[in-house]
């Protein structure tokens, strides 16, 4: 995998290539980058992988995530917007999770207006709205934990299903995760996700 780099306004320092081992973040390749060179990172994989991109500047909570994969992989970003406005292309992994992502946000959003608006009618004392909201935000749950379980599901051929399977549902029955294996093709079962669900799935 070769990640190409391009961060506006960023000059001089060091850019690292991270990943989750063993529960802690290290650091799989860096490079130090000075006078506009080009920046490319590289690390051998076998399946894709959730990866991260970092600078010496830039605190761990402000990396940029994304799913990495055996090719060519394009990160645009800029030195002020670091993590809050990239755009990843060449994988197509990172589209589907990138997808996924973007509607998740939206169910935060909408959970995140919902609390304010309750925490403002619990200062009004007005306890029928309260019950009101309460019950808006347990359908919105409701309604996010299905739209999950349903993308996972209809995505068995790309390492975000067991990946979302893992992250999201690993509290839930094992009959729901089996539906989930079920629906991953052969190659994505014999991926890093794909492996780690079915051992999961045969320790519950």
């Amino acid at each position: 995998m070769n990640v190409n780099v391009t961060i506006d306004g960023f000059k001089k320092g060091n850019i690292y290539l991270q990943k989750i081992k063993d529960s802690v973040l290290i650091n799989v390749d860096s490079t130090f980058i000075e006078n506009k060179r080009p920046i490319v990172l590289k690390y051998e994989l076998n399946s894709p992988e959730i990866f991260y991109v970092n600078m010496d500047i830039s605190k761990n909570d402000n990396r940029i995530e994304f799913f990495g994969e055996k090719g060519e992989i394009n990160i645009k970003t800029s030195l002020k917007k670091f993590n809050s406005e990239f755009e990843v292309s060449g994988s197509f992994n990172d589209s589907i999770y990138r997808n996924y992502l973007d509607v998740i946000q939206k169910f935060n959003y909408n959970r995140l207006d919902l609390i304010k608006l309750s925490f403002n009618m619990s200062q009004k004392k007005e306890l029928d709205s309260i019950e009101l909201i309460e019950k808006k935000i347990e359908n919105l749950n409701k309604r996010q934990y299905l739209y999950s379980l349903n993308y996972a599901v209809s995505h068995g051929n790309s390492s975000v299903a067991p990946f979302i399977a893992l992250n999201d549902f690993s509290q839930s029955n094992k009959v729901l995760l089996d539906t989930i294996k079920n629906s991953l093709t052969k190659e994505v079962l014999e991926s890093k996700y794909g492996k780690m669900l079915d051992e999961y799935l045969k320790s519950k």
